[in-house]
């Protein structure tokens, strides 16, 4: 999908079309902006065919750095990991009563006790679309080039493509039991420079999360290119 001339009104009372040559600024800004720099009302968006399934996976990390830098690897559009750069990819944290729904029943006292180990665990998630080809070759060229993973600790689903897209429905239906689904959920975003990420691990991640038992909280960690 390809966001192409959006018709925007802007917070003056303008209505301005704008592309990524013409008001390069104001449309990045409207894209990611939630509204706060202008109401798009109108845009012109390219398509392409959906793929019918997905390779979903989840790598765990037991050392931040290794984690961010098999992320970065990941999202490379040079060198040789170009080729396997997955379509899909995001980060979390693993930690004490963190959901494992995704995980083997099987699995489960083996991740837990990863957790128990060092506290907090971090995780890539990655997913590829594919059709009928055998996507397995350009999984495993994937993980060739991540250095810092947990062997023993890369888990995978092959699901269809709307049951990837979709994957969000199994936990509002097991929040909604609970009656938490309709209550405000709080979230804040924060951009944080390259050289400051393993501070923010430090002193966010591990000295107030972790120390304070934060468990139930869903962070999400993933890079993001400048150029894009």
């Amino acid at each position: 999908m390809v966001w192409r001339a959006p018709f925007i009104f802007t917070g003056k009372g303008e209505f301005v079309t704008c592309t990524s040559q013409k008001d390069t600024e104001l449309f990045y800004a409207v894209l990611g902006g939630l509204g706060q720099f202008g109401i798009i009302t109108r845009a012109r968006i390219v398509l392409e065919p959906a793929k019918e399934r997905v390779k979903w996976l989840r790598i765990l990390y037991s050392d931040f750095s290794s984690f961010s830098t098999d992320q970065e690897t990941l999202i490379s559009t040079t060198g040789p990991s170009h080729k396997v750069m997955p379509d899909y990819l995001e980060g979390q944290l693993l930690m004490s009563q963190s959901p494992l729904d995704f995980y083997p029943q099987s699995q489960h006292q083996k991740i837990t006790s990863l957790i128990n180990q060092y506290g907090i665990v971090y995780l890539i998630e990655v997913a590829t679309y594919y059709d009928n080809k055998n996507e397995d070759k350009r999984v495993k060229q994937m993980l060739k080039s991540l250095k810092g993973f947990v062997h023993g600790f890369v888990f995978e689903k092959d699901v269809t493509y709307l049951e990837f897209l979709n994957r969000v429905h199994d936990e509002e239906i097991v929040l909604r039991k609970k009656g938490l689904w309709d209550i405000p959920h709080p979230w804040l975003n924060i951009f944080i420079p390259r050289s400051r990420i393993t501070d923010f691990d430090n002193g966010a991640f591990r000295n107030i999360l972790l120390k304070r038992n934060f468990t139930s909280s869903t962070v999400l960690v993933y890079p993001l290119l400048r150029s894009k």
